[in-house]
C-alpha cells in the first residue's frame, strides 16, 4: 500500500467538496408533492409536464403575495 501523497490529498478534499455542492443543489432542486384524499403522499418528478406547470402556479402565487420577490419587481413607495 502506498501512502497518499499532497496531490493525493487535495484531490480527496475537492471530491468532497464536489459531493458537498452535489447534495445542496439536489435540496434546492424544487418539488411538488402531492396528498391524496387518505394523506398518501405522491412526489412528481420535477421535469414531469404537470410538476412544471404546479411549479409556475406556485411561483405566481409567491409573486403575487410579496411582489418585491418577482425579479426586477422591486419598486420604491
Amino acid at each position: 500500500m502506498r501512502s497518499r501523497g499532497p496531490l493525493d490529498a487535495v484531490t480527496g478534499v475537492v471530491g468532497d467538496a464536489a459531493a458537498g455542492l452535489r447534495r445542496r443543489r439536489e435540496a434546492r432542486r424544487p418539488f411538488v408533492k402531492l396528498y391524496d384524499e387518505s394523506g398518501d403522499l405522491r412526489v412528481l418528478d420535477s421535469e414531469d409536464e404537470r410538476a412544471l406547470a404546479l411549479l409556475e402556479i406556485a411561483a405566481a402565487m409567491v409573486d403575487a403575495a410579496d411582489p418585491a420577490s418577482r425579479v426586477g419587481g422591486a419598486e420604491d413607495a
